[in-house]
């Protein structure tokens, strides 16, 4: 019988699919988170993943691409489950190339309806694409249809290659850390080098006497000589101190005779 991978972070959704679809005979493998699901991916190997849109971190879009792109799980179909109050992008559900739609909370005869026919096909894809026992494909029939071609789209380029990192990430942070610590085992120990000798302590000096402050330059005294004047007295009618308003002596007739 086919394998049911339910992925999906509600335990009551969780619980409603598993019961439904046990009691219908599929083997069914319930995880909380995409995450988780990629890597029960390998030992689950399941014919159909129910994947939910809304969960925290990743989401059923980026489970969907990663499936879709990996030549390991071509024959896996996707149905792509949502809550009554969720809305379903349908450009983003055409992207990832899901093969069908459901809403939650799961009722069970559209549920199986909708599950039957994609593992039945899926069961049909991995007799031709994914041989079980060692040897087996030399057994396989030629596929006479047209060859596989890839559509090259970015988003789900750059959807896988994320999803691919994060599933290797354990790995390789344990090798990191191996090798970082096998470095750190194999390194020299330092060598401290030798503590200064101990110095004895200058002995304080006395205080020094300020340098006594230079001496002001003195002025050079100039001598000089003094001459004194005697002003002139001039009155307004004299020249030279001779008054020349002053009439003169008249003569004697005895010094005219």
């Amino acid at each position: 019988m086919s394998r049911i991978l339910l992925v999906d972070d509600s335990p009551h959704a969780q619980r409603m699919g598993e019961r439904i679809l046990s009691e219908e005979g599929y083997e069914v493998v319930t995880v909380s988170n995409a995450d988780s699901a990629l890597i029960r991916l390998d030992d689950v190997d399941p014919d159909v993943v129910l994947a939910d849109v809304v969960m925290p971190g990743r989401t059923g879009y980026e489970i969907c691409q990663y499936l879709k792109m990996s030549p390991r799980h071509r024959h896996v179909r996707v149905i792509l489950t949502a809550g009554f109050m969720e809305t379903l992008d349908e450009a983003a559900v055409a992207r990832a190339g899901a093969d069908g739609t459901l809403l939650k909370p799961f009722e069970a005869s559209a549920l199986i309806a909708a599950v039957k026919p994609l593992a039945k096909a899926a069961e049909a894809d991995r007799a031709v694409l994914v041989p079980r026992e060692p040897g087996a494909a030399s057994r396989v029939p030629a596929v006479t249809a047209a060859p596989f071609v890839a559509v090259v789209d970015e988003e789900q380029v750059r959807a896988a290659v994320t999803v691919a990192l994060d599933a290797a990430m354990g790995v390789m942070v344990d090798e990191i850390s191996r090798r970082v610590l096998a470095a750190l085992a194999t390194r020299k120990p330092e060598t401290v080098p030798a503590p200064a000798l101990a110095t004895t302590p200058a002995l304080p000096q006395p205080p020094q006497a300020a340098p006594p402050a230079p001496a002001e330059p003195r002025m050079a005294t100039r001598i000089e000589p003094v001459r004194r004047v005697s002003p002139l007295r001039h009155r307004s009618g004299s020249i030279l101190g001779l008054d020349i308003n002053r009439a003169e002596p008249e003569s004697s007739e005895t010094e005219r005779e």
